[in-house]
């Protein structure tokens, strides 16, 4: 396994990180900001917003936002915003990891347990796809109410968040280690 991740972060390059940077934006803002990601979903909804930016969630609370929404608002979110939601996770987790595999790569050998941060946008691509069947399945079968479906929705939607929180973390821990370096390495 250290061998095939360290020849991952061998094969990030700087060019590979802006085109996933790229591409992460323009997912950002088709599902963020354009009429047909949640800025639509916003308007058609009376503002009601989406399950994914909620954290840890009972099943009174998303059936609540689900049934404010409107029908209108349901048929908004899953023919369109978990439409985009399937390209925005893979958006993501390549943004991360190709800029965490950069910054591994300038800051630690060959061999070194760091180097295993990569497998954290993995976890969040595969933590993303399973809350958005929970959401897909509770958008379908609404008014049935899955309580454990939601539950388990939402417990994931918070871990997801952690994974990626713990991503940021290393990120930024890791370019004041690269920039610590490189000073060091002028004096």
């Amino acid at each position: 396994m250290k061998n095939k991740i360290d020849y991952l972060v061998s094969k990030v390059s700087v060019k590979t990180a802006v085109a996933a940077t790229l591409f992460f934006g323009l997912m950002l803002y088709l599902i963020d900001f354009s009429p047909i990601g949640v800025a639509g979903l916003l308007k058609v909804s009376g503002g009601t917003n989406i399950l994914d930016f909620e954290t840890r969630y009972t099943a009174d609370f998303a059936y609540n936002l689900l049934k404010s929404m409107g029908e209108a608002g349901r048929d908004f979110y899953l023919t369109k915003v978990m439409v985009l939601d399937i390209f925005f996770p893979p958006s993501l987790m390549l943004f991360m990891f190709c800029w965490l595999s950069f910054l591994l790569k300038k800051v630690t050998k060959s061999g070194s347990r760091l180097r295993y941060f990569i497998i954290l946008p993995v976890i969040y691509l595969l933590l993303d796809y399973t809350e958005n069947i929970g959401i897909t399945a509770m958008l379908i079968n609404y008014p049935a109410r899955l309580a454990t479906i939601c539950i388990t929705t939402g417990i994931i939607t918070s871990i997801k968040k952690t994974a990626v929180l713990i991503c940021l973390i290393a990120f930024v821990g890791l370019a004041v280690a690269r920039k610590i370096i490189k000073d060091c390495d002028e004096i």
